[in-house]
């Protein structure tokens, strides 16, 4: 078995090793769990593997193994008495990332499609590309689109509406019942109707999943932790960046929070105003608080409303004018 193993620290060490099972899927199964056991941290990657039979040969001197060879392989084997996995270190030639060949930031971008109009599919596309909102009463022929029969359109589109009747709206179970796959489903229903028409009047139903007690979550929870401790696995991750990135998110789910509350406050301060002529002191009098709090309501509000705008104050003084007038 030819392999790599990727360490908690990113690193990673190319192995060679000898496995006795009857298959090369348990071979790799075993090399895997044994990585595991020895070090939880450590991942097995790129396995490859070969049977060593009676015709083998060695790959340099083309000859057959010897009995010295074949008992040398069968003392270093694994599984064994002492459960301990013999691994051969190989190291890696000069410039390559991986134990097969070389790839730099410029060999990775040919790799992969590519998107756009430099993409593979799209260069060698056959016949006339449509967008699947322009399909709509068209039917593919083979070589190009034409226009489908009304008669056959309409009884597709009857047998789509069945399927949807009778398993709930349910995308997939529908594609069930019809014998086809749920995107072929999607392309029909987009080529007979729009997508707004079919969730309008064939809308998913959207299921709330069911609340879980607290005592439940709890013995969830216990059980976890129950195994990660059997696995000889920290609870939790302690490092500088996973403390600093659960810090962040308490702040953000904090923010949230206080935006929250605060926007729950405009519709309260917009009624108080509108029923008492804008002004602030009657307004707080209506919603049984103090004139301080209710400035403290529309300071923390006014990212979002501009309350001298929106509802101007007969009484504000930053308006001369109508200071004036008031005044007299």
């Amino acid at each position: 078995m030819y392999y790599t193993e990727r360490f908690a620290d990113g690193s990673e060490k190319d192995y060679a090793t000898f496995i006795k099972a009857r298959s090369y899927f348990l071979a790799k199964t075993i090399l895997i769990e044994k990585i595991k056991e020895d070090d939880s941290s450590t991942k097995a990657k790129a396995i490859l593997g070969y049977m060593l039979h009676k015709e083998y040969k060695h790959t340099n001197t083309n000859q057959k193994l010897t009995l010295s060879d074949w008992e040398n392989i069968r003392q270093s084997a694994f599984p064994n008495l002492n459960n301990f996995l013999f691994k051969k270190n190989l190291p890696r030639p000069e410039g390559y990332t991986n134990r097969f060949n070389k790839s730099t930031a410029e060999s990775c971008k040919n790799i992969g499609f590519k998107k756009g109009d430099e993409n593979w599919s799209r260069i060698n596309r056959k016949g006339i590309y449509k967008k699947l909102d322009e399909r709509k009463g068209l039917i593919w022929t083979g070589g190009e689109w034409a226009k489908w029969d009304k008669e056959e359109m309409r009884q597709t589109k009857n047998r789509i509406i069945t399927a949807l009747v009778l398993n709930n709206n349910n995308r997939k179970k529908a594609a069930e019942y019809l014998n086809i796959g749920r995107t072929t489903l999607y392309k029909l229903m987009a080529r007979c109707e729009t997508k707004d028409w079919w969730n309008t009047e064939y809308p998913i139903e959207k299921r709330v999943p069911p609340r879980v007690s607290r005592e439940q979550r709890s013995a969830t929870q216990k059980l976890v932790m129950e195994k990660r401790r059997q696995k000889g696995l920290p609870f939790f991750d302690k490092s500088k960046k996973a403390e600093a990135k659960r810090i962040k998110n308490l702040k953000l789910a904090k923010v949230k929070k206080r935006d929250r509350e605060r926007k729950s406050l405009i519709p309260k301060i917009k009624e108080a105003l509108a029923s008492n002529n804008n002004i602030r002191t009657l307004a707080a009098k209506s919603l049984n608080i103090k004139y301080v709090t209710f400035k403290g309501w529309m300071e923390k509000t006014k990212c979002w409303v501009d309350w001298s705008k929106e509802y101007p104050s007969s009484y504000n003084k930053n308006d001369k004018l109508t200071w004036n007038t008031v005044k007299k």
